[in-house]
C-alpha cells in the first residue's frame, strides 16, 4: 500500500470509498436479515470467523444475497492491493474490467498503469449514476488519462471491443460470468490473466463458469482464499497443451 499512499489524493479517496462501501454493505445486510439487532450482531461476529469457502453458504442461510442490485460491489482493500500488485508484476498494459460499479477496482488498476508509465483500463458499467462517480473519482485521483469508460449493458459493450487484453477482471452479476467470459475469450492471448471475484460468496451462481475453466486445456486456474473467493487464471499457448 506504500506505493499507493504516495498518490495522496488517491489514498484519501480510497479510504473514503472503502468506508462508504463497508457501511453500505452492513446496512443492506441488516435490512435483509430476518431477525433482531442482537441476532444480527451475533451473525456478523460469526461471519468474521468463517473460512472463505464457508461464507457464501452462511450468507444464503441467513437470507443475505450479495447479488442484490443495490449493492455497489466494492472490492476490499486487500483485493485492491492484490490487483494493484498483479498489474505491476505482470506489467499488463491493457486491462478489461467487466463491472466497475463506482470504480474502486478501476482506481487500483489505473494507479498501477500510471506507475508503469503506459497502458489503459477499459472500465464497463451500465448504471449512469455510477459512471458519473467513476469519472469523478478518476479526476480526483488524477487518473483520467488511463481510464476509458464504456457505459451500457456489458454484453453489448464487449461486442464493440477489439485487440488483445493482458488482464480481464470479472465482477458482474455472478450468474453472467460464463456468458460474458465466452464473449471476451477471443480478446485474450497466451499469458493473459483472468481474475473473477465472488467465487465463494456466489458459489452456486458461478459453478458453471468454474467448471468451464477447469475443463479447458488452454487455461490454468485456481481459487484464491480472499474473503469473497477469487479465481485466478492464466491463458496458455494452446499448442503447448497439445
Amino acid at each position: 500500500m506504500n506505493a499507493i499512499r504516495k498518490n495522496g489524493p488517491l489514498a484519501e479517496l480510497l479510504t473514503v470509498l472503502h468506508r462508504e462501501s463497508d457501511e453500505e454493505i452492513l446496512g443492506k445486510a441488516r435490512s435483509l436479515f430476518r431477525g433482531n439487532d442482537e441476532e444480527f450482531s451475533k451473525i456478523v461476529k460469526e461471519y468474521g470467523t468463517l473460512a472463505p469457502q464457508e461464507k457464501g453458504k452462511f450468507l444464503k442461510t441467513h437470507g443475505i444475497s450479495i447479488q442484490d442490485p443495490s449493492f455497489s460491489l466494492c472490492v476490499s482493500p486487500e483485493m485492491g492491493e492484490f490487483l494493484f500488485n498483479l498489474v505491476l508484476s505482470s506489467k499488463s498494459e491493457r486491462i478489461l474490467e467487466l463491472g466497475s460499479s463506482n470504480g474502486v477496482s478501476t482506481l487500483y488498476f489505473a494507479e498501477a498503469l500510471r506507475l508503469l508509465g503506459r497502458g489503459e483500463v477499459v472500465a464497463t458499467e451500465s448504471d449512469e449514476k455510477k459512471c458519473r462517480r467513476i469519472l469523478q473519482n478518476a479526476a480526483t485521483a488524477g487518473l483520467s488519462d488511463v481510464i476509458e469508460l464504456r457505459q451500457g449493458d456489458v454484453f453489448e459493450t464487449v461486442e464493440g471491443l477489439s485487440g488483445w487484453f493482458d488482464l480481464v477482471f470479472i465482477d458482474i452479476w455472478a450468474d453472467g460470468y460464463l456468458g460474458i467470459f465466452r464473449k471476451v475469450a477471443p480478446l485474450l492471448k497466451s499469458g493473459s490473466i483472468i481474475v473473477a471475484d465472488n467465487m465463494w460468496t456466489a458459489f452456486e451462481e458461478v459453478a458453471l463458469f468454474k467448471e468451464y475453466l477447469d475443463e479447458r486445456t488452454d487455461i490454468v486456474s485456481t481459487t484464491l482464499d480472499f474473503a469473497s473467493g477469487v479465481e485466478f487464471g492464466v491463458v496458455l499457448d494452446p499448442e503447448r497443451m497439445a
